[in-house]
């Protein structure tokens, strides 16, 4: 085992340690308590609204890479990049994006739209995010100007990996890679080609708007209407869980854990991580954190159940498949 892999390991035993002591200090009869008061409609329509997120984000997909791509396969792809994201940091599912993309469209195509849809997402996420930050500020007159102001600050902070990687892509990210590792002891030397291609990679992305600027805000759409799933999914919870809460409430703990989101992506564990997070955000606003922990345990679950459903038919053979 590798000491990444190592470190990886002993992370996620530790998040989920943690994640199993605060379940167990709120009590296990309480959370069995919660999942059935949820039931099975209050399932259907959490399932439905992750569905509704996946699908749109396979749309988005399909969007960058052309026709070629067949829908479904984009959702398929889609839904086993966001399971791999659930379990293991560091974007990980995206690098599985493009190795399934790979198989079938070649690096060039693979990369480029991997790196697209990332670059867009970059944007439509924090987008969404600031616009339910500021109604939050709007309904939520109860919250003090203190926390609001925090919130509202994150979120704006939410923009800066899209600066970031807008600057590594006008730059040549993926060629000045390619050249660095070239220079590195103990790597295969990448033959000319490899540069040619990071090459048009960059420029491929650099181009993206201007040469399909319909293509990009189509894309953007796809995926900013995909994020307001997660928002409905914490409104819809509240009312299935029975809790005291409604919209504004809803709307103000989409805009803080989208952004806590942001700082998890950091750590080497997902597992376990989200939920933690849930009980200090919740603590944070105001709110009943318990409620907060057990809302993201269900929620955790059901996008396992619907991506996990998925994620297998994303490895079988679409060669050949005209595109839909």
């Amino acid at each position: 085992m590798t000491f990444k892999k190592g470190i990886q390991l002993v992370a996620v035993v530790c998040a989920m340690a943690a994640l199993v002591w605060l379940l167990g200090r709120i009590g296990w009869p309480t959370i069995v308590g919660a999942i059935k008061s949820v039931g099975w409609g209050g399932a259907a329509v959490l399932c439905a609204l992750s569905l509704t997120e996946t699908i749109l984000d396979g749309a988005a997909l399909c969007t960058v890479v052309g026709t070629r791509l067949r829908t479904t396969f984009a959702v398929l792809v889609n839904s086993a990049g966001s399971t791999l994201n659930l379990i293991l940091p560091w974007e990980s599912g995206e690098i599985l994006k493009t190795g399934l993309l790979h198989a079938h469209f070649g690096s060039k195509d693979a990369i480029s739209g991997t790196l697209i849809w990332n670059y867009i997402f970059k944007l439509s996420r924090p987008a969404v995010s600031a616009l339910t930050a500021v109604l939050a500020w709007i309904l939520c007159r109860e919250v003090n100007a203190f926390t609001m102001g925090i919130v509202l600050a994150a979120n704006l902070c939410a923009f800066l990996p899209y600066g970031v990687l807008r600057l590594l892509i006008q730059y040549g990210a993926a060629e000045g890679l390619v050249k660095v590792l070239k220079l590195i002891p103990g790597i295969r030397r990448h033959p000319s080609h490899w540069v040619e291609l990071a090459r048009n990679i960059d420029h491929e992305v650099r181009q993206f708007w201007h040469q399909r600027p319909a293509a990009y805000l189509k894309v953007f759409v796809y995926q900013a209407i995909a994020r307001t799933t997660g928002w409905l999914s914490i409104y819809a919870g509240f009312k299935f869980l029975g809790l005291p809460y409604g919209f504004a409430q809803a709307t103000l703990v989409y805009a803080t854990m989208n952004v806590a989101e942001y700082v998890i992506a950091i750590l080497p564990a997902r597992v376990g991580v989200s939920e933690g997070t849930a009980f200090f955000a919740f603590k944070f606003l105001g709110l009943d954190p318990t409620a907060g922990v057990i809302l993201y345990v269900i929620l955790r679950a059901r996008t396992i159940a619907v991506n996990g459903v998925l994620t297998p038919f994303a490895f079988l053979n679409w060669k050949g498949k005209e595109a839909s």
